[in-house]
C-alpha cells in the first residue's frame, strides 16, 4: 500500500511540477522571442525610413551598403521590395514565394503591423521573418524584409529548459522521499474531491462545489478558486440563457404581427404563383418561430444527446432547396441538387433546416454568381452499415459548394467565429453570426461543420451528421 501511495504522490507531484515548469519555460521562450522581435522591428523601421528615400529617388547605393553591413553583423537577410512585390535590394537571395515570407510581405504591403513570431523551441529552426511597410505621406511604397536565424534564441531556451528540467527532477526526488504515508492520505483526500468536481463541471453540472476546509492550504486555495470559477461559469451561462429568453420573447410579438399581416394579404393576391410564394412566406414565419424556440432550448441547456431524433435528410434538403430556388432564380444563379432517397441522420429539431438556410444564403451572397451545388453523400466508412445494425456510427454529409472566390487559408481558420466577416465582404448584408450559430447548433447535436476550399476554386461547406437507424420495418 505504501508503494502504491508513493507512486500516486510521484505522479501528482510530477504533474504539478510539469504544470509549473511549462509556463515558466514558455515565458522564457516568449521573452526571448519578444526581445528579438523588438530589435528586428527597430531595425526594420530604420531600413524602412532609408528605403522610402531610395524608392522615391531610385538611388539605392546607400541602402545596399547598409543591408550588406547588417547581414555581415547579424547573419540576417535583408531585402527591399517595391509596391509590385519586386525585389529592389537584397543582401542575399530571398525567395518571396516561401509561405512565411509571402504572408509577412502581404501584411506589410497592406499596411498592417508585423506579427510577433510564435514561441521558438530548440527543435524549431524556422527563421524570424519581419516585414515592415515602407511609407511616405500615407502611401505604401514597398516593404522591408528581414529574415533572421533563431540560433541564439533557441540556445537560450535550451539552456533554460535544461536548468528547469534538472531542478524539477531534484525537487521531485526530494518531495517523494520526504512525504510519509499519513501525509499522502491527507493530501489525496481533497484532490480526489477536486477531481470529482471537475468531472461534474465538465458534464455540465455547474452547481458543483467543493469543500474549502480540507487539505493543505494550497489545496484549500485551489478549492476556493475552483468554486469561484464554477460560480462565474454558472452566472455567465445564466446571463446567456436570460438574454436569449428575453430576445426570443421580444421577437415573438413582432413576428406574430408580421405573420398575421402576411396571411391577410392572401385575399388580395390572385396570381397562383403569388399565392404559392405567400404560403411560403407564412411557412417561413412559422419556421422562424421554431428557430426562436430552439434558441431558447439551447440557452436553457436542454439540447442534449437524448434530444436528438432521426431526420429524413433527403426530404429536408429537397424542401429547403425548393424554398430557396426562387431567390436563386431572381439573382440568375443556377442551383443544382444531388440527393439519394431515404437518407436519415440524427439531429436536433430543425437543426438541418437552419444550417442549410445559412449555407444557401452565404453561397448566394458570396458565391460571385457562380452555380451552387447541394449534395448528400455518405463518405467511406460512413455508408450507414452501422446504422443498419441499429447503431449511429455512420456519417451523413450535406455539402453546399459554390465556384466563387472562396476564402484564404487564414480566413478559413477564422470563419465561423462570432461576428467575424471577411474584409472583402464588409459591404454585403449580414451580421457575421450565421456560421457561428450554425456551428453551435450542429455541434450541440453531435454533428460537425467543415469549411474547405472547393476545386478548382470556391468554397465547400459540409455538414457532417451521425447517421440514424432505418425506421422500423424498413428493408435492410
Amino acid at each position: 500500500m505504501r508503494r502504491r501511495l508513493l507512486v500516486i504522490v510521484f505522479a501528482l507531484v510530477a504533474g504539478l511540477i510539469v504544470a509549473l515548469s511549462v509556463p515558466l519555460v514558455r515565458a522564457t521562450a516568449e521573452r526571448s522571442v519578444q526581445t528579438s522581435f523588438i530589435g528586428r522591428v527597430e531595425d526594420g523601421a530604420w531600413f524602412a525610413d532609408m528605403a522610402a528615400t531610395a524608392l522615391e529617388s531610385g538611388r539605392t547605393g546607400r541602402l545596399e551598403a547598409a543591408a550588406d553591413r547588417y547581414t555581415a553583423l547579424y547573419d540576417s537577410r535583408v531585402a527591399v521590395v517595391d509596391a509590385d512585390s519586386e525585389i529592389v535590394v537584397a543582401s542575399r537571395p530571398l525567395d518571396l514565394k516561401e509561405p512565411q515570407v509571402r504572408s509577412a510581405l502581404l501584411r506589410a504591403l497592406a499596411d498592417r503591423p508585423a506579427q510577433q513570431p510564435s514561441v521558438v523551441w530548440p527543435w524549431d529552426d524556422r527563421p524570424f521573418v519581419l516585414a515592415e511597410p515602407v511609407k511616405r505621406d500615407g502611401r505604401v511604397l514597398g516593404a522591408v524584409l528581414i529574415v533572421s536565424p533563431t540560433d541564439r534564441a533557441r540556445s537560450q531556451v535550451t539552456d533554460h529548459l535544461t536548468l528547469v528540467g534538472l531542478g524539477s527532477l531534484a525537487a521531485l526526488a526530494a518531495v517523494v522521499i520526504a512525504v510519509a504515508t499519513p501525509v499522502v492520505r491527507w493530501v489525496l483526500r481533497p484532490v480526489h474531491e477536486l477531481d470529482r468536481a471537475t468531472h461534474e463541471v465538465a458534464l455540465g453540472r455547474l452547481k458543483t462545489r467543493v469543500s474549502e476546509r480540507a487539505g493543505a492550504p494550497e489545496l484549500r486555495r485551489l478549492a476556493n478558486s475552483f468554486n469561484v470559477m464554477a460560480d462565474s461559469m454558472h452566472a455567465s451561462q445564466e446571463q446567456q440563457r436570460a438574454f436569449v429568453a428575453q430576445a426570443s420573447h421580444q421577437l415573438r410579438n413582432p413576428l406574430t404581427a408580421l405573420r398575421l399581416r402576411v396571411e391577410n394579404l392572401e385575399e388580395f393576391v390572385n396570381d397562383p404563383r403569388g399565392l404559392h410564394e405567400l404560403h411560403f412566406a407564412v411557412e417561413e414565419a412559422d419556421r422562424f418561430g421554431e428557430i426562436l424556440d430552439g434558441l431558447l432550448r439551447m440557452a436553457r441547456a436542454e439540447a442534449s444527446e437524448a434530444e436528438r431524433r432521426p431526420v429524413d435528410v433527403s426530404a429536408v434538403v429537397v424542401h429547403r432547396v425548393d424554398a430557396w430556388r426562387t431567390a436563386y432564380e431572381a439573382e440568375g444563379v443556377r442551383l443544382t441538387l444531388t440527393v439519394p432517397d431515404g437518407v436519415r441522420a440524427l439531429s436536433l429539431p430543425d437543426c438541418l433546416d437552419h444550417a442549410l438556410d445559412t449555407l444557401l444564403d452565404n453561397a448566394l451572397k458570396f458565391g460571385d454568381g457562380t452555380p451552387v451545388d447541394v449534395s448528400v453523400t455518405r463518405p467511406p466508412g460512413g455508408d450507414g452499415a452501422g446504422a443498419q445494425r441499429g447503431q449511429d456510427d455512420g456519417v451523413v454529409e450535406v455539402t453546399v459548394r459554390d465556384g466563387g472566390s472562396g476564402l484564404t487559408a487564414e480566413e478559413l481558420a477564422r470563419a465561423g467565429g462570432r461576428f467575424w466577416r471577411s474584409t472583402r465582404h464588409q459591404n454585403v448584408r449580414g451580421t457575421g453570426l450565421g456560421l457561428a450559430l450554425t456551428r453551435m447548433v450542429v455541434e450541440a447535436g453531435g454533428g460537425e461543420l467543415r469549411l474547405a476550399a472547393a476545386e478548382p476554386h470556391g468554397l465547400a461547406a459540409t455538414l457532417r451528421l451521425p447517421s440514424a437507424p432505418p425506421p422500423p420495418g424498413a428493408a435492410p
